[in-house]
């Protein structure tokens, strides 16, 4: 009758001894991870702050802002600093998958495969944000050059035509109810189209 408690503690022991060797390179893994992270971290801001990156953004409406703030080398942190998360969100990848959590491996492969349509999508919306701006200066001087009288107004809407596009596209990177965006832009396009005629 002694026997079972005795065995099924000489069982737990056996199991968490043989974790052990998964635990420390688990932990090892992290340890490497932060010191990559942070290295890879350091090296992003010293490069942005020598290819001065602010010169580009300063030529933006919303980057002269900043640079009268003089932010750039938060800015520059910032960027070094998601750069170094996501590199220790892989080595926590890794050690997940060592200590065979693999529930929790999964769901943090789907975070950091989620990292690049993010960043693709933030580009999307930046210069589709551009091009909104350039293309209603363009439309505005045209129609002022030509004498009509609702110029602004109709910048204006191509300007949010433009950013709902933009805004589309965005949805459809990130891979949000793609079918749904497209059918609402064949409708839109639809009922225009009935209504030109």
């Amino acid at each position: 009758m002694n026997a079972q408690p005795l065995h099924s503690l000489r069982e737990a022991l056996g199991g968490i001894v043989d974790f052990l060797p998964a635990l420390v390179s688990g932990l090892l893994l992290l340890l490497v991870g932060l010191l990559v992270g942070w290295i890879l971290a350091r090296i992003v801001v010293r490069l942005l702050t020598w290819l001065r990156l602010h010169r580009v953004v300063e030529r933006f409406r919303w980057g002269r802002a900043l640079a009268k703030g003089d932010v750039r080398h938060a800015l520059y942190s910032l960027v070094g600093g998601l750069v170094g998360a996501f590199t220790f969100l892989v080595f926590l990848n890794r050690a997940l998958v060592l200590w065979q959590l693999t529930v929790l491996s999964r769901v943090l492969e789907r975070l950091v495969l989620l990292v690049p349509d993010l960043l693709f999508a933030g580009v999307i919306l930046a210069v589709g944000a551009g091009l909104a701006g350039l293309a209603a200066r363009s439309v505005r001087r045209a129609l002022f050059e030509e004498g009509l009288a609702r110029a602004t107004l109709v910048a204006r809407l191509v300007r949010a035509a433009v950013l709902v596009l933009t805004f589309a596209v965005a949805l459809i990177q990130l891979k949000i109810a793609p079918s749904l965006v497209l059918w609402a832009f064949l409708i839109a396009f639809g009922s225009a189209a009935l209504d030109s005629l």
